[in-house]
């Protein structure tokens, strides 16, 4: 009772859009939010396994779907579906290429998850995780809450070792020759190079 009391209030100190973006109940850090696991929104198991990614990682990559945003978990969970389906039957990958994604309902869903190599981010798969924002993010950003639950990741991302303390974030579009793609956005991309880690430049060719 004390616990469900305790999450309760932290949830209202962190309520935003009307989202609650729990910080309770994952790993040992209090900085960790909750993640919506792979049973819970319905994943379909791998084809094949992924391979393991070490700790302290030293990148991390910002995406968006470029697909419908979403307002709720039962939306949000057949976005995911849709994207794991599309990854696995339309690009014959054996999952769902994000590490994680965050809703419009500022809930965020595992992917590959902790430790495992995800096909996110073409030559750097092995050097960071890859976090997408549900939604199409040219014209906007998106909701306070889905950025808010973002930034809770990625300090939880540091506070449990999976990146490094100094950590290089990158949008997509760096990744790629120039033209290569619009992801994670226009509006979001120049809104990402305000946060935490973000590093200038366009790395494409150091592609491994």
């Amino acid at each position: 009772m004390e616990l469900i009391v305790i999450t309760w209030i932290l949830c209202v100190l962190v309520m935003t859009d009307g989202c609650c973006v729990g910080r309770v109940g994952h790993g040992d850090s209090a900085a960790c939010p909750r993640i919506i696991s792979r049973a819970e929104w319905g994943a379909r198991p791998p084809t094949e396994e992924s391979s393991h990614l070490p700790d302290l990682l030293p990148m991390l990559f910002v995406h968006h779907s470029a697909m419908a945003e979403c307002e709720d978990q039962e939306a949000c969970s057949q976005a995911v579906r849709d994207i794991q389906d599309l990854h696995m039957d339309g690009n014959g990958w054996w999952d769902i290429g994000y590490s994680f994604l965050i809703g419009g309902d500022c809930n965020i869903y595992e992917g590959r998850g902790w430790n495992t190599q995800g096909a996110h981010t073409g030559g750097f798969n092995t050097q960071g995780y890859g976090v997408c924002f549900l939604g199409n993010f040219m014209d906007h950003n998106p909701s306070e809450g889905a950025i808010d639950a973002y930034h809770t990741l990625a300090t939880c991302m540091v506070e449990e070792e999976k990146i490094d303390m100094k950590y290089q974030m990158y949008g997509h579009r760096q990744t790629k020759p120039p033209g290569g793609t619009e992801c994670p956005g226009d509006v979001l991309y120049a809104t990402i190079q305000e946060w935490e880690g973000w590093t200038e430049g366009n790395i494409s060719e150091q592609k491994q």
